[in-house]
C-alpha cells in the first residue's frame, strides 16, 4: 500500500479554527476514537461525542495533504472530531486497522459468499435493501427503469437531516452523470428531471434554514446544468423535452417567489437558450398567468425574463415594448434612459422613486453615466425638495458638482449638509474646497459643546490639538463613548502622560468590574499601558503598589490573576 503524505499537528491547525482544534486535542487526548481504519488513502473511525451513538468520521489525504473530510455530526466541515481523527493518525498510526480496496476485498469472494455478505450486510442495516432495485448506471444490462431510482429519491427526501438527504440525492446525481458520460443523455435526463421534479413538489421555504450550508441547493444547480447539457444533446423526444422544460421553468419561478436565492441556477437560463420557438409558447402562457398576480419583486421578474428571450431571439424591438408596457416603473425608466429618451424617463422617476433613495442615486448615477450630467444634478436637486432624504442626496449633488468643477457650488453644499448633519469627514472635505481661515470658526460654531462632544473631540484630534480634546472630555455633561476615549488616551500618550494613565487606569477597571475571561484579558492590555506610562514617569514604585493592591483586592477572580500573569503583570 503506497505511504500517505506527512501530517503535522501545524498542518491539521492550517486547516480549522483555534476552538475545533483544542476540542479535538481534548477528544483524542480523551481517547474518543474509535475504532480507526485506513483503507487505501482514506482514514475512517467513529468519535464518541455529545449524542448517545458516535459520529462516523473520515479523511481523504493526496498528494497534496487533506483533500476531503467529512463527519455525521451536525456541525459538519473540518469540525473538532476530524481533528481527533487526524491527532490519532499523526501520533498513533499503528492503531488504524489497515484494509486493502474494497474491490480487492471483494475479488477474494466467490459468487455465493457475496450472496451471503450481502444478507448479512441487510440483516443488520435493513434499509439497504433499496439499493438491490437501483439499476447500476451505464454498466447495468437491464432496460433503464427510473421507477426504483423514484423510490430512492422519495425515501431520501422523507428524512429529516438535510446533510443526509443531499448525500443520498448525490449518488442518484452521479448516476446519471455516469448516464450522460456514457451517451445516453435520455436516461440521464430523466434521473436529472426526477431529483429535481421531486424536489420542487416537497420544497417549502423553511427548507432555506434547514439546508444552511446550501448541499441540497447545489445539488438542485448540479442537476438543472446537466438538464442542459441533456437538452443541448438533441435527442429526447417531445414528451421529455416538455418534463425537462416544466421542471426548469419551476425552479425558475420558485427562485423568483423566494426572492432570488439561486435556487437551482441556471434553469432560467436552460429555460431561455434550450427552449425551441414552439416550447416557447407554452412557457410564456405559464409566465403569462404569473404576471397577472404578480408584486412588483416578481413583476420585475418576469417581464425581464420574457424581455430576455426576446432579446436572445434578436427581437430587442418586441423586448422593448414589452418593458415599457409590462414592466415596473424602475424597468420603465432604465428602459427609456437606454432608448435616449430621457426626459419620460426622468418623469417616471421623479413619479415613483422618491421614497427609495438608493434608487434616486442610481439612477442619477445611471443618467451620468449615458452622458446626462445636468439633467441628472436638476433630478437630485429636485428630489432634495423632500427634506426626508435630502441628507443622502446632498452628497451626491456635491461629489457630482466636485467633479465637474464647480468648486462653489459643492461647498455650498457640503456647508449645509454639515450645519444639517455633522460629521468629522463633511468638516474635512469643507476644508479641503474653502478658504479655511474663513470658513472654520462658522463651522465650529455651529457645534453644540456638549451634544457635539464627540465630533469636537475628533476634529480637535484630526488637527493634532491634544490638549483642546482633552478639554472638551472634561466639560461638565459631555459624554464620550469607549471608543472616543480610547482614541483620546493613545493620542494622550506621548505629550499628556498623566492624563493618559488616568484613563487606562479607569479603562482596566471598568472591564474588571464587567467579568468574564474576555474583559479580564482587555484589563491586562490596559494595564500594560500603565505600567508603561508609570516607568516612563518614573514611578515604578507607584506601579507596582497599584498593582499589588489591584491583585490583592480581586484575588478571588482566579480567571483575571491568570491573566495578569500571561500578561506579566
Amino acid at each position: 500500500m503506497d505511504p500517505l503524505p506527512h501530517l503535522t499537528e501545524a498542518i491539521i491547525r492550517r486547516h480549522t479554527d483555534p476552538q475545533s482544534f483544542e476540542r479535538g486535542a481534548r477528544y483524542y487526548n480523551q481517547g474518543a476514537i474509535l475504532n480507526p481504519v485506513r483503507q487505501g488513502n482514506e482514514l475512517r473511525a467513529e468519535c464518541e461525542g455529545s449524542q448517545y451513538q458516535p459520529y462516523r468520521v473520515s479523511v481523504t489525504l493526496g498528494e497534496q495533504g487533506i483533500t476531503d473530510y467529512d463527519c455525521s455530526c451536525p456541525r459538519g466541515g473540518f469540525c473538532k472530531h476530524v481533528v481527533a481523527l487526524l491527532l490519532t493518525w499523526v501520533h498513533e498510526p499503528d492503531e488504524f486497522h489497515v484494509m486493502a480496496p474494497v474491490d480487492e476485498l471483494l475479488a477474494q469472494h466467490s459468487r455465493e459468499e457475496l450472496i451471503a455478505l450481502v444478507k448479512e450486510i441487510i440483516a443488520r442495516q435493513p434499509d439497504l435493501v433499496r439499493l438491490l432495485e437501483l439499476p447500476l448506471g451505464p454498466i447495468d444490462a437491464r432496460p433503464f427503469d427510473p421507477e426504483p431510482f423514484r423510490r430512492q429519491v422519495q425515501y431520501a427526501l422523507s428524512r429529516d437531516d438535510a446533510e443526509w438527504v443531499a448525500r443520498e440525492l448525490e449518488r442518484v446525481r452521479e448516476t446519471a452523470d455516469g448516464y450522460l458520460e456514457a451517451g445516453t443523455p435520455t436516461a440521464a435526463g430523466a434521473l436529472y428531471h426526477l431529483i429535481l421534479d421531486e424536489t420542487l413538489a416537497r420544497f417549502e421555504e423553511w427548507w432555506l434554514e434547514w439546508d444552511r450550508d446550501g448541499d441540497i441547493l447545489i445539488l438542485l444547480q448540479e442537476c438543472a446544468e446537466g438538464l442542459g447539457r441533456c437538452l443541448e444533446a438533441g435527442v429526447a423526444d417531445r414528451e421529455s423535452r416538455r418534463r425537462w422544460l416544466e421542471a426548469l421553468l419551476e425552479a425558475e419561478l420558485e427562485d423568483i417567489r423566494l426572492g432570488g436565492v439561486d435556487f437551482a441556477t441556471p434553469a432560467g437560463q436552460v429555460v431561455l437558450e434550450r427552449a425551441t420557438d414552439e416550447e416557447w409558447v407554452w412557457i410564456e402562457d405559464r409566465l403569462r398567468k404569473e404576471l397577472a398576480k404578480a408584486s412588483d419583486w416578481t413583476r420585475s421578474s418576469l417581464v425581464g425574463f420574457l424581455a430576455a428571450r426576446r432579446e436572445l431571439t434578436g427581437r430587442e424591438a418586441e423586448a422593448d415594448a414589452l418593458v415599457l408596457e409590462q414592466g415596473t416603473p424602475e424597468q420603465r425608466a432604465f428602459r427609456l434612459l437606454d432608448l435616449e429618451r430621457v426626459d419620460e424617463a426622468v418623469r417616471i422617476a421623479e413619479q415613483h422613486f422618491t421614497d427609495l433613495p438608493g434608487l434616486v442615486k442610481q439612477f442619477a448615477d445611471a443618467l451620468v453615466q449615458a452622458g446626462y450630467g445636468e439633467a441628472a444634478a436638476a433630478y437630485v436637486a429636485g428630489q432634495m425638495r423632500h427634506e426626508r432624504y435630502a441628507g443622502l442626496y446632498g452628497p451626491w449633488l456635491a461629489r457630482h458638482f466636485e467633479q465637474h468643477g464647480d468648486r462653489q457650488a459643492a461647498l455650498d453644499l457640503w456647508r449645509r449638509q454639515f450645519e444639517a448633519s455633522p460629521a468629522l469627514q463633511t468638516y474635512q472635505t469643507v476644508q479641503e474646497l474653502g478658504i479655511w481661515e474663513q470658513l472654520r470658526p462658522a463651522l465650529l460654531a455651529a457645534l453644540d459643546p456638549v451634544r457635539d462632544a464627540a465630533l469636537l473631540l475628533d476634529i480637535s484630534l484630526a488637527e493634532g490639538d491634544v490638549a483642546r480634546a482633552l478639554e472638551i472630555a472634561r466639560q461638565p455633561g459631555a459624554w464620550i463613548d469607549s471608543p472616543h476615549s480610547l482614541r483620546l488616551a493613545q493620542a494622550a500618550a506621548a505629550d499628556h502622560p498623566r492624563a493618559a494613565l488616568d484613563m487606562y487606569r479607569r479603562f482596566a477597571e471598568r472591564a474588571i468590574a464587567a467579568r468574564s475571561r474576555g474583559n479580564y484579558q482587555i484589563a491586562a492590555g490596559y494595564l500594560q499601558q500603565v505600567r508603561d506610562l508609570q516607568r516612563r514617569l518614573g514611578e515604578t514604585a507607584d506601579w507596582e503598589a497599584y498593582i499589588a493592591h489591584l491583585r490583592q483586592e480581586h484575588r478571588r477572580l482566579r480567571a483575571l490573576q491568570e491573566e495578569l500573569e500571561r500578561a506579566r503583570l
